[in-house]
């Protein structure tokens, strides 16, 4: 039997009722820590939390390299300030000891603490933080919501989903 993957799945926000907290991620998490192998054991062990203060290192990113998770799955909602430099260094440890790392955050400068990782962190455009090179994209592309500004790579309405079609042949697995 194999030992599950251990995923962190982590805002960059304290708890906060009407906003991204941990908890509007249930579904997510539900859903990996319900992975299962063909015996019924577990295929993860999922830790599903938001940071323990809006300042400072946090208790567990702070010293993600020493944990026992093998992936870190970040979800950057906060407005710039959501990543403290002990943080950042400890993910950065992380990764380069081969931990997993999914980072994902939201539109104009949602999530723009991302910038202090580095290379992760250079992928990444903000309004107002490492801007997108191309000013063609610096638009409006959801008139549905003029005060949110580029980038914004308009996908539909909260809790919608998209049509996806495969083009070409699928990568053989």
């Amino acid at each position: 039997m194999t030992a599950p993957i251990r995923i962190l799945l982590q805002t960059t926000i304290p708890t906060i009722e009407d906003d991204w907290h941990i908890g509007r991620f249930a579904m997510l998490r539900d859903m990996l820590a319900g992975l299962r192998d063909t015996d019924g054991a577990p295929l993860t062990h999922v830790t599903a939390r938001d940071r323990d203060s809006a300042s400072g290192p946090d208790a567990v990113l702070s010293t993600l390299d020493m944990s026992d998770y093998d992936q870190l799955w970040l979800f950057a909602v906060d407005t710039g300030e959501g990543l403290d430099d002990e943080d950042c260094a400890a993910i950065s440890r992380f990764r380069k000891k081969g931990g997993g790392l999914m980072v994902t955050r939201d539109h104009m400068d949602l999530g723009s603490s991302v910038c202090t990782l580095g290379s992760v962190g250079d992928a990444h455009y903000f309004h107002s933080r490492n801007p997108e090179p191309d000013a063609d994209r610096h638009c409006i592309d959801d008139s549905g919501t003029p005060a949110i500004l580029w980038p914004n790579y308009h996908s539909g309405a909260n809790g919608d989903f998209q049509d996806i079609e495969i083009v070409g042949e699928p990568i053989p697995s």
